[in-house]
């Protein structure tokens, strides 16, 4: 199950990229891996479980922008990992197809993003409450293109507390898996339970799929009162650049 669920994970996570409607830009696109320009930098995906050896060489590629970002969600061992490079590892998380009840919050509203101005919103939270150095000052579409909005597989979730931008995430359903990326919640607003509502929203949208996800310290208790569990511990590679 495990061996499935992050080959599974890894194919959601290269659609969610493509839905963004990056340019390669010469980037490698081959067996080993998946490559697109991302915000701030170039996004480079072991598409499957590669020597250490191969993902030493991705951390020579030219970096495009501030950084690169080579992503092992295998979480391959033994990489050398030189001066300039920067690892984080993070687990990667599945939960299995069932019902969730939704969280409700007194005052706070969840929806989905369906023009460009609740995009903006969102994207303004994810960059500044995930947070998105590399494309802060934020910048209204230096994260979220427009063409995320016509993908039938991508949402956009926004959370307002009392009207206010307060949360967000985006999942990503290419009929296997729904991936779920970059809840945030900005600061001012932690605690409040806004990352449960918005969580269980997304979960309760699609209740007969399977889920998957890259946890970070702050949000692991919640995922893991939801029901998901480790698949693999995944590595991040930022490459510095300009």
């Amino acid at each position: 199950m495990s061996d499935t669920g992050i080959h599974l994970f890894n194919a959601n996570n290269q659609g969610r990229w493509r839905a963004m409607d990056l340019p390669t830009g010469g980037l490698p696109n081959d067996q080993d891996v998946f490559s697109r320009h991302a915000p701030g930098g170039g996004q480079v995906v072991a598409r499957r479980p590669l020597s250490p050896a191969r993902i030493a060489e991705l951390f020579e590629l030219p970096a495009l922008g501030r950084r690169n970002m080579v992503e092992d969600s295998f979480g391959v061992g033994g990489v050398v990992v030189p001066e300039g490079v920067t690892p984080f590892v993070y687990p990667v998380m599945l939960r299995t197809a069932e019902p969730v009840e939704v969280v409700k919050r007194p005052g706070v509203d969840v929806t989905i993003a369906t023009t460009p101005d609740e995009l903006e919103q969102a994207e303004q939270v994810i960059v500044e409450g995930f947070p998105r150095p590399e494309v802060q000052p934020w910048q209204p579409g230096g994260f979220l293109p427009k063409a995320v909005l016509s993908n039938p597989g991508w949402r956009t979730w926004l959370a307002r507390r009392d009207g206010v931008p307060a949360a967000a995430a985006v999942s990503y359903d290419d009929g296997a898996l729904l991936g779920v990326y970059w809840l945030a919640t900005l600061p001012a607003h932690r605690g409040g339970g806004l990352g449960a509502a918005l969580m269980t929203a997304i979960l309760a949208s699609r209740p007969e799929m399977a889920s998957g996800l890259v946890a970070t310290k702050m949000g692991l208790p919640l995922y893991e009162r939801l029901g998901y569990r480790p698949i693999s511990q995944g590595v991040w590679y930022a490459v510095s650049g300009a």
